[in-house]
């Protein structure tokens, strides 16, 4: 570890060293452990972080690279220090993705320590012996002649150094290797560096010195393994949410089937887990990795685990970076329901349950997937009929469909209920199929979370402090607030005002971000419909109003309290530890005082989170208002863009110098490009990620100061004289002057404090550029403070997800633009395009449509 830390690394793109985070300082080091004596060690870095196994692998290749020991040798007489052969480093990871690797591709190697550091290595071999290790040495050498210069005869700083992601080459055991997986595969295709001839053999499975063999779900384990020549160092199993969810609902039997299959090929192969999930650490250290002493009663010796807190997400942070503050969070309280609808999850629990012995895979999912309809459709803040309303009119037609989809069981009820299936058989007596469509219809005129939050929003709208609504997404707190706002009169003026804030997920780290005085002034937090680990993660944040109020079906409440205990034992932050302990008491408590059984909860496997999913349309044709042609274009993952013929849509451009995203119609989309979908989970986070509403009340001064000068130069002896002539030159059709008079009413705003300003602008496109041009501002000007002064500040996102697909499309398409109108912006501008890699898609197909 001290080699390693002696390597200096960067963000992609900047100068300024950085260093590695403590999640990555102990993943790095428990791999070199369990490598170098053959053990089993579990990791869970808290606040739960994406892990990237092909970071580990290069992170422990360059330390043990960089730590041999350094010898003298002859060369032509002469004597020149070299380095004693390096341990070697081959590990397997299960299940593998593509997406595992998009962290390691945001840090670079800086190329002078390393480049020196394989020369000496690479000194050994000048008497003529090749080998593996003599190829990898040479490609790695070469890094010292990197200066930026692309092939494109352009400096870029993105190429100065390598990435981390090109320092081991990784393929799978046997079968096709892809173009983006040898040692330094971006540099040589980027730059002349690909220009020196080379064995090959650093690359190849078979001899490869460093190496990362991927075994992805629905492998054959037994032939992968034995496939690999070259005896593996370790495995790593990751057991991370997204990778339990490609293994599937038994993810556990998977699991337990790849370290049995590892430990009869290669025994003395160390073996690494990756959790981010306390009941999946404590499994995993116990049932999967345990150690079961001699005798009937005998405990489980359990395997060693360590729980790290790193609240830096990602590889690196900041050198001297300061550890955070933990403030609030001192009223922690707790309300949820069970009552019919949960016992009749009960009931389909026991159903799959049953369907699984008999040997029923699929009825069990059908089971299962019925159990998270029920669960979704009773955490929403209103009805169901109450969602379809809204979705039909704030959406189109076709996002309607597919999100309501989401929130039907017809289709599962009618193939549980079929004569021929096991589970009519197993269903005959309870009926539980039966039940579950009255439960859905009855879900359709009320919901149990629409009462809690009827409950809940009463302090607030009474309170002279200010207010958080955590919601799972944007669009449930769109739909929360549509909803409530018809109850309460007063909530669509607090919200327009700020006293009341409704957001997603991450609306309590945008207040975070806000002065201290602003942040201070925040009292309370409603978290409604939380995940286990969104409890959790809230629990975490250094900042936290006063009260903290958690609202969640039993179920959830009642295993999130079984982690928080866990965790609050584990982790060595006493802060967090109290806040932990404080929800898990009061969940605890409230859970049997709303009747939920009494379970075995250490032995209980957790339900799946609630998750409100997006939905797979993107629908851009804005209603397809004037055009009957319409283009669908369909991805491999099952999302589907619908747009017109000339939309542009950003596809990812990988024959550039650097890898860039470039416009083109939808019409000219073809099968197997890459496309970057931005759809709500990417203006979600892209929202957040870039700060648009810090940006959005930046860009409304700006706005408020142009009209106003721009009207006082008109010529006219009075406001009003002056309205008559922009609302003249507006045109048709025609504006009242005291509609107009409003949109020039800004002396109150200008005196403002920034996080207050509400934009005094027409709500329409239209009339906005109609009221714009009358000013004499340009159309760029005029489309940007469209897009920043008015639509960013909308409750409304849903409503306006083309334009925000707009926004994002020009910062990813022409971010040279975006830099220079934003110089302060630039790490979030390159932070937003490093996550757009995370969206990209590859076309299936495409087809045209016509509007009936």
């Amino acid at each position: 570890m001290e080699a390693l830390a002696g390597q200096p690394l960067h963000r992609l793109g900047s100068p300024a060293p950085v260093v590695l985070t403590p999640a990555y300082e102990r993943l790095v080091r428990s791999a070199a452990e369990v490598a170098s004596d053959g053990s089993a060690q579990v990791i869970m870095p808290w606040p739960a972080t994406r892990m990237s196994p092909s970071a580990i692998v290069s992170l422990l290749s360059i330390g043990a690279i960089c730590s041999a020991e350094p010898v003298e040798i002859t060369i032509k007489n002469e004597r020149s220090l070299s380095r004693n052969r390096a341990d070697e480093v081959r590990a397997v990871v299960f299940p593998y993705a593509r997406s595992t690797h998009a962290q390691a591709r945001a840090v670079q190697v800086d190329r002078h320590g390393m480049g020196e550091v394989h020369f000496d290595h690479l000194k050994r071999y000048l008497d003529g012996v090749s080998d593996a290790a003599k190829d990898y040495h040479q490609v790695l050498a070469r890094v010292r002649k990197l200066t930026g210069r692309a092939t494109d005869g352009r400096d870029y700083a993105e190429f100065e150094h390598p990435i981390l992601d090109e320092i081991v080459p990784h393929g799978p055991p046997r079968g096709e290797r892809p173009s983006n997986s040898s040692v330094l595969w971006r540099t040589q295709s980027k730059t002349d560096i690909a220009t020196h001839k080379r064995s090959g053999d650093a690359d190849n499975p078979l001899k490869a010195a460093y190496y990362l063999y991927t075994i992805r779900a629905g492998d054959r384990l037994g032939a992968e393994l034995r496939a690999i020549t070259r005896a593996p160092d370790f495995l790593i199993l990751d057991l991370s949410r997204n990778a339990r969810d490609r293994l599937g609902w038994n993810w556990l039997k998977h699991a337990a089937d790849m370290v049995g299959c590892m430990r009869e090929v290669y025994p003395t192969a160390g073996i690494l887990v990756l959790a981010d999930d306390p009941w999946t650490y404590q499994t995993a250290r116990f049932q999967l990795l345990g150690t079961k002493q001699p005798g009937r009663k005998a405990q489980v010796t359990p395997a060693v685990g360590h729980v790290v807190y790193s609240p830096t997400t990602g590889i690196v942070q900041d050198t001297n970076q300061p550890k955070p503050q933990f403030e609030g969070g001192a009223r922690i309280e707790v309300d949820g329901f069970f009552g019919d609808v949960d016992r009749n999850i009960e009931r389909l629990r026991g159903l799959a349950h049953r369907l699984s012995e008999m040997g029923d895979p699929g009825g069990a999912e059908t089971a299962r997937n019925m159990i998270a309809t029920v669960r979704r459709s009773a955490c929403l803040p209103g009805s169901i009929a109450d969602l379809s309303r809204f979705l039909e009119r704030e959406s189109s037609t076709a996002t309607a469909n597919d999100r309501l989809a989401t929130y039907r069981v017809a289709a599962d009820v009618a193939s549980l209920s079929d004569p021929r299936s096991l589970a009519s058989q197993a269903d005959a007596e309870t009926k539980v199929t039966a039940e579950t469509t009255g439960i859905m219809r009855s879900l359709e005129r009320a919901t149990p979370m629409s009462t809690l939050l009827a409950e809940a929003i009463q302090p607030a709208l009474r309170s002279s402090s200010r207010s958080a609504f955590v919601f799972c997404s944007d669009m449930v707190a769109e739909f929360a607030a549509d909803r409530l706002a018809a109850a309460h009169p007063r909530l669509t003026e607090r919200l327009d005002n700020g006293i009341i804030r409704f957001g997603g997920a991450r609306v309590l780290s945008t207040i975070t971000a806000m002065s201290s005085s602003l942040r201070n002034q925040f009292k309370r937090a409603i978290v409604v419909a939380p995940t286990r680990s969104a409890i959790l993660a809230t629990l975490a944040e250094p900042w936290l109003p006063e009260q903290v109020v958690i609202l969640a079906d039993a179920d959830t409440l009642a295993f999130a309290a079984r982690d928080a205990d866990r965790l609050a034992q584990e982790i060595d932050v006493a802060p967090l530890a109290v806040r932990l302990r404080a929800f898990a008491a009061r969940a605890t408590a409230r859970v049997g005082e709303i009747g939920r059984h009494a379970v075995q909860l250490d032995s209980e496997m957790p339900t799946d989170d609630i998750e409100f999913p997006p939905g797979s349309v993107v629908d851009l044709s804005g209603g397809s208002r004037g055009e009957r042609r319409l283009v669908e274009i369909i991805m491999n993952n099952g999302q589907r863009i619908i747009a017109r013929a000339s939309t542009g849509i950003v596809l990812r451009n990988d024959s550039a110098a650097t890898t860039s995203f470039i416009e083109r119609p939808a019409s000219q989309v073809r099968k197997g490009e890459e496309v970057c979908v931005i759809g709500p989970g990417f203006v979600e986070r892209a929202r957040t990620l870039v700060n648009v509403r810090a940006t959005a009340a930046a860009e409304i001064r700006e706005y408020h100061l142009q009209v106003a000068s721009r009207f006082d130069a008109i010529d006219g002896d009075s406001v009003n004289e002056r309205l008559r002539v922009v609302v003249s030159l507006m045109g048709e059709p025609r504006v009242s002057i005291e509609t107009a008079r409003y949109w020039v009413d800004l002396d109150d705003e200008l005196d403002k404090p920034l996080h207050d300003v509400v934009p005094h602008a027409p709500h329409d496109r239209e009339t906005f550029m109609r009221f714009i041009g009358a000013l004499g501002i340009g159309p760029k000007l005029a489309e940007s403070f469209w897009l920043w002064a008015v639509v960013a500040q909308r409750s409304h996102r849903l409503r306006s997800g083309n334009v925000f697909h707009d926004a994002f499309r020009g910062i990813l398409t022409d971010p040279h633009a975006a830099l220079a109108s934003n110089r302060d912006r630039s790490d979030d501008i390159r932070a937003l395009r490093a996550m757009a890699e995370e969206h990209v898609a590859t076309v299936a197909h495409t087809r045209s449509l016509e509007v009936t």
